[in-house]
């Protein structure tokens, strides 16, 4: 497996407990948050509509993983990020950006605009995960960046929160201009 694919594969990890850990529900779990009571339909589709020219302008493998889940309704496209290295994972939510920032395993870092849209930057405090969510109508366009405090190349990789954070917003900027009007 070479070193690129392993990172992919760990920040598809990253963020496949991420996303069980969000799904899960029993007597020790955290309650879902409160989401809308009409699923929202998403038809943009990262792995087919994200533009794979401006994914290699900033630094990504473009070898992908695809996930499509049905409640809420997200579509999900996971990539490796070469220098630094890190897993990553763009979604297509159909939930609002009011429920994305309302889930409380989430502690918001900033919350800025990029390309005139709200944006909330936020620490996933059950992983190591920031989420950039970006809102996008009728939905959230959500960028997830993986971190690995105990990475065995720590000049090489993204390490700490504050890191995958500012990574998360330059990225996110660099992209904004090739997202669509609508999800």
């Amino acid at each position: 497996m070479t070193h690129s694919r392993s990172i992919a594969v760990f920040g598809a990890l990253g963020f496949l407990t991420a996303a069980t850990i969000t799904s899960c529900s029993g007597d020790d779990a955290t309650p879902p948050t409160a989401t809308s009571a009409a699923p929202i339909p998403i038809t943009y589709h990262p792995c087919d509509d994200l533009s794979f020219d401006a994914l290699a302008q900033v630094g990504f493998d473009l070898e992908h993983d695809r996930t499509d889940r049905p409640n809420p309704i997200s579509h999900e496209c996971t990539f490796a990020h070469i220098h630094p290295g890190y897993g990553a994972t763009f979604a297509a939510m159909g939930k609002t950006f009011d429920d994305v920032v309302a889930d409380e395993r989430l502690e918001e870092k900033k919350r800025i605009q990029i390309n005139g849209r709200d944006v909330s930057i936020a620490d996933f405090t059950v992983g190591s995960n920031c989420f950039a969510s970006m809102d996008i109508e009728p939905g959230v366009f959500q960028f997830s960046v993986t971190y690995s405090p105990t990475a065995n190349r720590p000049d090489e990789s993204v390490t700490t929160i504050e890191q995958a954070c500012g990574e998360a917003e330059r990225v996110l900027t660099a992209l904004a201009p090739h997202l669509p009007d609508r999800l």
